[in-house]
């Protein structure tokens, strides 16, 4: 009996361990730890494992996790793939199933990674959908030359203005 209870409280820490909600900069890169997690487990045969089972909504940036044993306890580690490239605007949530395997004992839990903005790093969505073109002489003032569209802000552009060059003005505001 003593045995049953303690297996349950060993489980109960592992169910616990593998439900998360963690944060993370958009600005991390490949490698990046993204969470450890601790494991008791006194079974040696099988070997322990730690699974990533899916991923919502589906990507490759997590890599299939690590599970090494540390001072008789097993430590899992996840991390972000190289093929990670995270921005908070296309998707700033995404859940991942994770299987931990100890002897017959299987437990299932969720991690959830909320991804959020970071302000001081800008990503540029790309070139210019015509790179190089000259602006012909019969451009009026006031015509729009270009939009430019900046994190978090709205849409922007950028008037000729006779004696000043380029001058820029909020959309919708005057000419």
């Amino acid at each position: 009996m003593v045995l049953l209870r303690l297996l349950v409280f060993l489980f109960a820490l592992v169910v616990s361990d593998l439900c998360r909600f963690i944060n993370v900069s958009e600005n991390q890169g490949p490698g990046t730890i993204l969470q450890f997690f601790s494991f008791n487990c006194s079974s040696y045969m099988p070997t322990p494992t730690l699974e990533l089972l899916n991923v919502q909504p589906p990507t490759t940036f997590f890599n299939p996790p690590s599970l090494a044993r540390w001072q008789g306890t097993y430590v899992g580690k996840l991390t972000l793939s190289s093929s990670a490239r995270l921005d908070a605007l296309m998707v700033n949530h995404y859940k991942l199933q994770l299987k931990f395997t100890c002897g017959n004992h299987v437990t299932e839990g969720s991690l959830s990674v909320n991804v959020h903005r970071d302000l001081s790093h800008i990503q540029c969505a790309g070139q210019f959908a015509s790179p190089g073109e000259a602006v012909p002489e019969t451009v009026t003032p006031g015509a729009r030359l270009y939009a430019l569209l900046l994190p978090d802000l709205e849409l922007y552009r950028a008037p000729v203005s006779p004696g000043h060059g380029m001058v820029g003005d909020r959309m919708g505001a005057g000419g």
